[in-house]
Parts: C-alpha cells; sequence; structure tokens
C-alpha cells in the first residue's frame, strides 16, 4: 500500500448493484453546490438576493456566486480587484470547480471601504459577489451546517425508468448497510493531480525540499505539454528560475513557490512557511485523509461491512460510529489499533511522528471522524430523455449532506464508478 498509488487513495463501494453509469458535471449547471448555514438557511446560486444572519459588526460579510472555477481563485481575484490582503477573505469551505455554487464569505479590514462605497459587487460571467453587510463574526472553516445539491447524471445507457430502479435499490441497499463509507473523495487530494496526500507524508518525514520537489515537479498524464516540460525541468534541475519561465501563469501556487525559492536561493523551508497557513495545512490533512480512507478500505474488506455495528475500539458519538483521523493527539485501541498499525507498517511511518513540533504547526492534531453518512432529504426529481446525448438518459437527484462528508462519494455509489 503506496501513498502514491492512485487505486488505493478513494474507498470502495459498500453496495452491490451494477450502478447507473453516466457522467456527471456535463455543464456545470448540471451541478449545483449551495452552502447550508444557521438556521438552515440555504445558500442556492440560483437566487436573485439573500438576508445573511448576524449581529452588525466590523467583518463584511458577501456571497460570493462562481460558476466554473475554483474556490481559490475566485477568492483571489476578488483580492486584486478590491484591493485588500488575500489573508483577510475567510470561508467555511471550499467548493467543486466545474459547477454553480454559492457561499458565505467574510473580509476583515474592509468596513470604511464598504461604508465609502468603494466595494462594488463583482459581476463577471465566473463569479459574482452579492448581499454585502456588516456582521459581528469572522466566517471561519467548518462554519455550517452542510450543503445543497441539485445534480444531473446524464449520458446514461439505460432507459429513465430503468435508471430510476437501479438507483432505488442502491439507496435501499445502502440503507440496510448503515449509509455510505465516509470517504474523503478524490478532490482532497487532487482531481487532476491526486499529490496532496504524497507531499503531506514528505512533510511527515520533515523533508520539506522532498515536498515541494513533488508538488512542483511531479508530472502527471492529462496536463499539456506545456506543463510537462515545465514540471521536468523543475523536477531534474529544481532551477527555479528556469522552470518560472517555462511554467504557465495559471499555475499559481507553483509559481509563486518558485518565486520564493528563486528570491531566497532556494530555502524550501522558508518558501514553504511563505505559503498562506490554511494552504499549508492541506497536505497534512490530506495524508490523514488518506490514511482514513485506507482504515475503511481495510474494515470492510478483512473486518466488517456492517457500518451499524461498531468494531472494538470505534467510538460512538451522537449516534454515530466514528474512529480517528490519525494525528498527535490520538488514542487507538484494540481492532482499530490493528488495522491502523498494519496501514502504518506499509507506509514506514509511526503514529509518533504527528508528534513532531513541525507537524503539530501545520494541523496534524487529529480528530474523530464518522465512518459512515447517508443524504438527506433526498429527491428522485426528474428521470428520462437525455437533451445533451442522444440516445442517452438522465436522472436529476437533489439531497443534502452534512459537512465533512462527499457528495462525490455518494454519487460514486450510485454510479459505480
Amino acid at each position: 500500500m503506496n501513498s502514491s498509488n492512485s487505486s488505493k487513495i478513494i474507498t470502495p463501494f459498500i453496495s452491490t448493484t451494477k450502478g447507473i453509469g453516466g457522467r456527471i458535471k456535463q455543464t456545470s449547471e448540471d451541478f449545483i453546490v449551495a452552502e447550508i448555514i444557521e438556521n438552515h438557511q440555504i445558500i442556492d446560486p440560483r437566487l436573485e438576493s439573500f438576508n445573511l444572519p448576524g449581529k452588525s459588526g466590523l467583518f463584511l460579510h458577501f456571497v460570493l456566486i462562481k460558476n466554473n472555477i475554483d474556490t481559490s481563485s475566485a477568492l483571489d481575484w476578488i483580492s486584486k480587484i478590491w484591493k485588500i490582503p488575500r489573508n483577510n477573505l475567510s470561508i467555511a469551505g471550499t467548493k467543486d470547480k466545474k459547477a454553480l455554487t454559492a457561499q458565505r464569505v467574510s473580509l476583515w479590514g474592509a468596513k470604511e471601504k464598504f461604508e465609502q462605497g468603494r466595494l462594488r459587487n463583482l459581476d463577471f460571467p465566473t463569479m459574482k459577489t452579492k448581499a454585502p453587510c456588516l456582521r459581528l463574526n469572522e466566517i471561519r472553516l467548518g462554519n455550517l451546517w452542510g450543503n445543497f445539491f441539485d445534480i444531473i447524471i446524464r449520458n446514461i445507457k439505460s432507459t429513465g425508468e430503468e435508471t430510476k430502479k437501479i438507483t432505488l435499490s442502491t439507496l435501499d441497499e445502502i440503507e440496510s448497510k448503515g449509509g455510505i463509507l465516509n470517504g474523503f473523495g478524490l478532490q482532497r487530494f487532487g482531481e487532476q493531480r491526486p499529490i496532496t496526500h504524497i507531499v503531506g507524508k514528505k512533510l511527515l518525514e520533515e523533508d520539506v525540499r522532498g515536498a515541494i520537489k513533488i508538488y512542483i515537479g511531479k508530472v502527471f498524464e492529462g496536463e499539456s505539454d506545456e506543463v510537462k516540460e515545465a514540471r521536468t525541468r523543475f523536477w531534474e534541475t529544481e532551477n527555479a528560475r528556469d522552470t518560472l519561465n517555462l511554467l504557465p501563469s495559471h499555475l499559481r501556487i507553483e509559481k509563486k513557490l518558485l518565486n520564493l525559492l528563486n528570491r531566497r536561493k532556494n530555502d524550501y523551508l522558508q518558501a514553504f512557511n511563505s505559503l498562506p497557513n490554511q494552504f499549508r495545512k492541506l497536505f497534512i490533512h490530506a495524508y490523514q485523509s488518506y490514511l482514513f480512507n485506507n482504515y475503511l478500505r481495510i474494515r470492510i474488506e478483512n473486518y466488517s461491512d456492517n457500518l451499524k455495528k461498531p468494531l472494538a475500539g470505534e467510538v460512538i458519538k451522537e449516534g454515530n460510529i466514528c474512529v480517528p483521523l490519525v494525528g498527535a493527539k490520538t488514542h487507538l485501541d484494540r481492532e482499530v489499533e490493528e488495522i491502523y498499525n498494519e496501514i502504518f507498517e506499509m507506509e514506514k511511518i509511526s503514529k509518533e511522528d504527528f508528534l513532531k513540533p513541525f507537524i503539530k504547526k501545520i494541523g496534524g492534531k487529529g480528530a474523530l471522524r464518522s465512518i459512515s453518512f447517508k443524504p438527506e432529504k433526498l429527491q428522485i426529481i426528474d428521470s428520462g430523455n437525455d437533451e445533451l446525448n442522444e440516445k442517452r438518459s438522465k436522472i436529476r437527484l437533489s439531497f443534502e449532506i452534512k459537512k465533512g462528508s462527499y457528495a462525490t462519494e455518494f454519487l460514486r455509489e450510485i454510479m459505480k464508478l
């Protein structure tokens, strides 16, 4: 079990139905994501107006609606256009890139600009800001109930009626097993370049140079020839200046790291520490997620696929069966310890690695996570002919998922892809 093996990144299916196949995100409007906040208010990107909750204060809150752009890029553009520090923008969580999404954002230090009318709402094809208002509290990571989804799966070979029948059969089996495996989806690791967990393992080994070398230089299939050439140049030479001249402008993080390495004579640790704190934590969190996904895999393959009954050492919390995301504060016991020890041995790490001061600074504390989840308020809105794909069918689903779980894991279970 090597952490660079992509077949071991995501979790196996819990159900045995054949799946409907098909394709998600043929258009960004096929994948609608709306953040659910206090009082179960749904921030739907299709709405024209919003009334954001909270008492008046010093933070500017607004709704970010984006279409076919990643969250980080959208925030970068807001920072640039409004001429405000990027680190002053805070969100509860990132949203899918190829999707139509809406979420709350908070901004510190812009009260005067806002009151003077110097912050205009943005309105571009890929992103809009709406409903700016002054509120008391900052939006922090995790400040949401979850997300509402309205999704169309297209290009399905079976008829609309058969598609609905297979879907209902899968949902029945999911219910009987106690839910879907609450694994981390591929977007946790990078959909185009599933690499963040590999970088995280290098950081766990305190090999910052190796971590940055992999992040910038490791080539993946599907990347353009231009990108492959630039990555290969850095992999072979670690020459930041030469690589900068080859690397396309849209690879912003890589360019930022290369600029830092170029200015600071390849001081890899200083370059890494210059990244935003939230971004630096991403890599260790991704490796913890990778270890957790492998726990789930071994659990259902070698111990039990009954997600309603805990193994020895699993914890019941708020009615959910939970196991640790391994970190500095993790306690492992009985069968849970057996499974994780098997993973540690194959990964050539130990739990004590997370006690290193450097790792504690970049997010290696650990936490409990439920082993399963179920979508709530699930509806099959439509199932029939697909107008975008001749002689194929589609199905439209809406549902809600609590924070921390992935809609794509539910859709993989339905589609078996």
